[in-house]
């Protein structure tokens, strides 16, 4: 998992670099790592501040985002948290409200991208706020929103299939949509999610070996802890975890599937149920797990 965490970050960086180079009204200010797990990233975008001492609104066109790629990342969503005063719903001091929209598929640059379009106030949520006078402000200036028009999803180029050969095969763009790295001569790959993939950024899910990206979601089982595509794993309903579908299997009693730690075999019949549908029974002087059909007199 390291160096699929490794070789994420790199892409990152190389797409960050790639997409928001200087000039741009998204730019990278610092960094810290190799390959970065932290980014101070300003915005050009027009956005509210609230006057300390006035108490009184007024507008500000420049601000800077701090993101940190933790441990758990992308599996977990980023930190992020603005260094520039912000006054807005879903922006606290210590937080931006990202985390209930996060997928590990999602792009670094797409996640910038999307707090450009919150500062802009063409994306906010007043129903869970984090700031509720920011939410009751706008629930009484929603004609003056958005406060800056600007497409900035314009500025993602993502690197998708664009047709098929002649022989069927599908054919990718020659940009990758992870990195943002140009195929050249090479041909990119085409992965599960039509993602066009560079040979830096292409995985293969271990169940079913089809190709993958470090676009695509997935998963990491309990047991063998490989990482496989979301097609690939189950999340056993006993114990909560995630596991392949290599490690689960079905309950004979109850027909569901669980993975493998939560399944047992019956000491009588000799069939595999779950951790619900097995009972410790004694028979003949000898203690015995014993699934429920087994186990009733």
């Amino acid at each position: 998992m390291t160096n699929v965490r490794q070789r994420r970050l790199k892409a990152d960086y190389d797409r960050m670099c790639s997409l928001f180079p200087s000039g741009r009204r998204i730019r990278i200010l610092k960094t810290l790592g190799n390959p970065p797990e932290k980014y101070q990233v300003e915005l050009l975008v027009t956005s509210l501040q609230k006057h300390p001492a006035a108490q009184t609104l007024q507008t500000h066109n420049a601000f800077i985002a701090e993101i940190v790629l933790t441990a758990g990342y992308p599996r977990m969503a980023p930190q992020c948290r603005m260094l520039t005063p912000v006054f807005h719903p879903n922006i606290a001091p210590h937080a931006i409200c990202i985390g209930d929209h996060w997928t590990a598929g999602e792009s670094l640059p797409h996640l910038v991208v999307r707090i450009a379009e919150m500062l802009a106030y063409q994306s906010y949520n007043v129903k869970s706020p984090l700031d509720g006078e920011a939410a009751r402000w706008v629930e009484m200036n929603k004609d003056k929103l958005p406060l800056d028009t600007y497409d900035f999803a314009s500025l993602l180029g993502v690197g998708e299939v664009v047709g098929r050969r002649a022989d069927g095969t599908l054919k990718a763009g020659d940009v990758c949509a992870n990195c943002g790295r140009r195929g050249g001569d090479k041909p990119l790959h085409v992965c599960v999610n039509l993602h066009a993939a560079c040979d830096a950024c292409v995985l293969e899910c271990p169940v079913c070996h089809k190709t993958l990206c470090l676009k695509c979601s997935r998963e990491t089982c309990v047991i063998c802890r490989r990482a496989a595509c979301a097609k690939c794993t189950y999340k056993c309903r006993s114990c909560g975890q995630v596991a392949c579908l290599e490690h689960t299997g079905t309950c004979h009693v109850c027909g569901r599937r669980y993975c493998a730690n939560c399944l047992v075999p019956c000491d009588v019949c000799g069939k595999t149920a779950c951790v619900g549908d097995i009972a410790k029974i004694e028979r003949e002087g000898r203690k015995l797990y014993a699934c429920t059909a087994c186990a009733a007199p």
